[in-house]
């Protein structure tokens, strides 16, 4: 599903609208260098290891982040449903890292002994921070694109024709599944069901957190692509 297709079905919603505030945002991820070529499997190694060693870092974080969330909604239906979806995205991610991290020869010692990059430090502690001290509907509109953005990008490179031996598949695969999209559709129900109760400050809060994470997101992709380290 596109991302035209998406905003028909929210037509009205928060999300529909925050989804067509970061549109700027959605073309420059389309042409990140990294992702043109993993999908096309000319991804330099070294580039996939750095990104898949700064995401085993960044989830570690992002889980915390969603845990927290989860537990400032406002009824157990919420809870659970958000618990749930949560569940299966961390489930997915971690079973994809654990592939990648033995098919580039990363050890569980360099995870351990792994940096931040500035982008990585950024997001998480950004997300951390939202988190714990924002309100239920805040917090949730800044983990979103997380779920948002990866399925988009997952879906507009699984339409593209395959390439064979591509090192990169599971990567593609776990991003345009369709239990991945299940898991981003719910949390974008969550985050309507919460705008529909905030206050018009609380949703421009809302709209802010969304763009800036948003614009973490493309930040996080060229930072792996560039290999990027503390400069000083």
């Amino acid at each position: 599903m596109d991302a035209g297709t998406q905003s028909t079905e929210l037509t009205e919603s928060f999300t529909a609208a925050a989804w067509e505030r970061i549109a700027p945002i959605m073309a420059e991820i389309e042409v990140l260098p990294l992702l043109t070529r993993l999908s096309d499997g000319t991804l330099p190694p070294e580039v996939f290891r750095h990104y898949i060693l700064q995401d085993a870092l960044y989830l570690k974080h992002y889980a915390r982040c969603l845990a927290i969330v989860a537990a400032k909604a406002p009824d157990n239906a919420q809870v659970l449903r958000f618990l749930g979806s949560a569940q299966k995205a961390i489930t997915v991610e971690q079973g994809l890292h654990a592939g990648f991290l033995t098919q580039f020869g990363i050890t569980s010692e360099d995870v351990t002994a792994a940096e931040p990059s500035p982008a990585c430090f950024a997001y998480t502690n950004f997300l951390l921070a939202t988190a714990y001290h924002r309100s239920y509907a805040v917090a949730l509109s800044s983990i979103l694109p997380c779920f948002w953005i990866y399925w988009h990008v997952g879906e507009a490179i699984k339409s593209r024709p395959a390439i064979e031996d591509n090192a990169f598949q599971a990567w593609i695969n776990t991003y345009g599944d369709p239990q991945f999209a299940a898991g981003a559709r719910e949390v974008i129900a969550l985050t309507d069901i919460a705008a529909r109760a905030a206050s018009p400050v609380e949703r421009a809060e809302m709209m802010d957190v969304f763009v800036r994470a948003s614009q973490y997101e493309w930040m996080f992709w060229d930072s792996a692509w560039r290999l990027e380290t503390w400069p000083v």
